[in-house]
């Protein structure tokens, strides 16, 4: 783990400031490639876009298991500091599945014949984003890190899988937390099930995830526990939403939503089309935007003062998160304030 101490004041700042960047820059590559360039294929296949209720964001609902074929996924670990060699055991980084010429020609052979030099795998790099976009279409994780302190964070390794059972990974949270001592059971099978979709919830994802999710809670859980600064990136077929976990404790959710045009020159829009999606088929009079909804831990998700006393289970009756702040975001690309909104119908 980086420790601050360690390095002079205006190297953690730099540091953080290129990781800020390179974390937002992330942000809009995502947000253009899993939610906007998702909208346009659901049109192009003349299918309507599963747009979601404002219900939906509720923490730890269940959701339908339903997931569309035209909604791109991702699943991106994001680390300002060399990956530690103790997460080895989970997060699946090896020398095997590194970010080389040789090894994208065994995994992916389609993408290497137009891969860019190895050495230039940064979001700064010009063709990168292009690569990256192709690498999404394949399974597992992408891994990008700094493999060194003055080095600029990039891609290194592909098919990244992330391994625990959900069984240890539930158990060590609800420890931690104080809801059990010991085991997952020691209070029965049923307190283990609430904890598992307690588990969930924590991570912002439904009670019911799996795939994807389930690897990117597990990832959040584990960068959390050994590194300074990290982001999770998922983005899933079921819901068609881009979610971020941070080392902050924070989780964004990005989607995309439908709202009439004069409500947002009401938030204070000055040009619609910095923030509606061009082209929108079938939308009738409203404008398609991203909105982006924030969550906090609540009081009953966080570690008691004491950790020899032992937590009440009224706590897994109330929800683990609550929101923070939402907002219509301007499109990638386009240099506009982020505009605060309740969605609410």
């Amino acid at each position: 783990m980086v420790i601050a101490t360690e390095y002079p004041d205006a190297t953690i700042e730099n540091t953080a400031s290129s990781y800020a960047t390179t974390r937002d820059q992330l942000s809009e590559f995502l947000i253009r490639t899993t939610l906007i360039e998702s909208y346009h294929s659901f049109a192009r296949h003349d299918k309507p876009y599963p747009f979601a209720l404002p219900a939906s964001l509720r923490p730890g609902i269940s959701t339908a298991a339903y997931e569309h074929p035209f909604q791109r996924s991702a699943l991106i670990l994001l680390v300002d500091e060399p990956l530690p060699a103790s997460l080895r055991k989970h997060i699946r980084f090896r020398s095997a599945n590194e970010m080389t010429a040789a090894n994208l020609t065994r995994l992916a052979p389609e993408i290497a014949e137009d891969m860019i030099s190895p050495q230039r795998l940064s979001m700064a790099d010009e063709g990168f984003p292009v690569l990256l976009s192709r690498l999404l279409d394949m399974d597992y994780a992408l891994l990008m890190q700094r493999p060194s302190e003055n080095a600029a964070i990039s891609l290194s390794h592909v098919h990244v899988k992330v391994e625990r059972l959900t069984d240890n990974a539930v158990r060590v949270l609800a420890r931690d937390l104080g809801y059990i001592r010991r085991t997952l059971y020691e209070k029965g099978e049923a307190h283990a099930e609430i904890l598992e979709r307690k588990y969930f919830e924590y991570f912002g994802f439904a009670a019911n995830a799996s795939g994807r999710k389930c690897a990117a809670a597990m990832a959040a859980q584990l960068l959390a526990a050994e590194t300074a600064r990290f982001a999770v990136f998922a983005s899933c077929q079921e819901d068609c939403r881009l979610t971020v976990i941070d080392e902050s404790g924070t989780i964004s959710h990005h989607l995309l939503i439908r709202l009439a045009a004069d409500t947002l020159k009401r938030l204070g829009a000055e040009q619609v089309e910095h923030y509606s999606i061009p082209e929108t088929a079938n939308s009738g009079a409203d404008a398609v935007v991203c909105y982006r909804a924030c969550f906090q831990r609540t009081t009953a998700a966080r570690p008691t003062e004491s950790s020899t006393t032992a937590r009440a289970d009224s706590g897994l009756n109330e929800p683990w998160l609550e929101p923070t702040q939402a907002a219509v975001l301007p499109l990638p690309g386009h240099n506009a304030p982020a505009l605060p909104y309740k969605w609410n119908s």
